[in-house]
C-alpha cells in the first residue's frame, strides 16, 4: 500500500506536468506577430474605462467601427 506521503508526492508531479502541458499549450496559441493595419482598414475601439467602472456593466466596451486613415508611429493609428 501507498503511504500518504507517496500519494501526495505523486499527486503533486502529475500537477506540475499537467501546468506545463497546459502552459505549452498556451504559448503555442499566442501570435508572436503583433496585428497590424492597413489603411482602409475597419476597426473597433476598445473603452478602457468601461472595463474598470462597477456601475457600467452591461454599457458597450467598444465603439465603432471607424476607419483607419493614417498610420503613425509606434503602431498608432488615426481613425475617421
Amino acid at each position: 500500500m501507498e503511504t500518504l506521503e507517496n500519494k501526495q508526492r505523486r499527486a503533486a508531479d502529475n500537477i506540475q506536468k499537467l501546468q506545463e502541458k497546459q502552459k505549452k499549450r498556451h504559448d503555442n496559441q499566442l501570435s508572436d506577430k503583433p496585428v497590424e493595419f492597413k489603411i482602409g482598414d475597419k476597426v473597433l475601439l476598445y473603452h478602457t474605462k468601461v472595463k474598470k467602472q462597477w456601475s457600467g456593466k452591461f454599457d458597450p466596451k467598444w465603439n465603432g467601427p471607424f476607419h483607419i486613415e493614417e498610420i503613425l508611429e509606434n503602431r498608432a493609428y488615426k481613425l475617421k
